[in-house]
């Protein structure tokens, strides 16, 4: 749940014809009742509230129109709560206290796909930190911990990077792809350009390369991976 999370900051639109939704919601979180959730958009580098409701019940629902498909949040006050895809055409939402589904839509079925895939990992990873707590109260020596435990999280690094990678490659033309490339760049403290996102950018099209967030994010990278080369000794 904390990796998807990660991804609410994660929201990109790009152009296409004018698209009517319609989300139903159901919430089991006793604490969501009562309380506003808002549905918000980027266009470009903005936030954008574009529709509100209120939890009655464990149930809420959004109802308008937009210009084109776009990849949204739904948050609560200025808190993110989960990533969907606008689509024309009936949502149905559920969370509860394990973590959160949309459903309804190709792209929605998609991305929550990817994102049960990359949270299993994640939490497998995670794992590994408990693990590791664990061997140290029962004595073991750090070097014998890193040997034990460093090939896994390697190899599960690893693992994420290439389903992120991949996923990102097949979504180039859509706004999966630059979804999941704001989530992967927003893990860092400022823009830079990682292995993976050279190999993201390598063959990407000029369609993804011209979008707002991916272009601003390259060139501002850019600019710091110089600024790191200027001051290294």
């Amino acid at each position: 749940m904390t990796r998807i999370l990660c991804f609410l900051a994660s929201l990109l639109s790009l152009a296409s014809c004018a698209e009517q939704y319609n989300i139903a919601g159901n919430s089991s979180v006793n604490s969501f009742d009562g309380r506003m959730l808002y549905l918000q958009v980027v266009s470009g580098s903005d936030m954008s509230r574009i529709d509100s409701c209120e939890v009655i019940h464990g149930k809420f629902s959004f109802m308008g129109m937009v210009d084109s498909i776009v990849m949204a949040e739904i948050c609560m006050d200025n808190e993110s709560l989960m990533p969907l895809v606008i689509e024309n055409g009936n949502l149905s939402i559920r969370v509860d206290n394990l973590g959160q589904h949309v459903s309804g839509g190709p792209l929605n079925d998609r991305l929550y796909h990817f994102l049960r895939q990359k949270e299993r990992l994640d939490n497998e990873y995670m794992e590994l930190s408990y693990q590791e707590m664990r061997m140290m109260m029962e004595g073991m020596h750090p070097d014998a911990i890193a040997a034990v435990l460093r090939p896994r999280a390697e190899a599960l690094s690893d693992e994420i990077e290439a389903l992120e990678t991949k996923f990102i490659k097949d979504n180039y033309n859509n706004v999966l792809g630059p979804g999941v490339f704001m989530l992967i760049c927003n893990q860092y403290r400022y823009p830079v350009i990682t292995d993976q996102i050279r190999a993201i950018m390598k063959k990407a099209p000029s369609k993804f390369k011209n979008h707002p967030f991916v272009k601003s994010y390259i060139s501002t990278a850019k600019l710091n991976m110089q600024r790191l080369q200027n001051v290294t000794p």
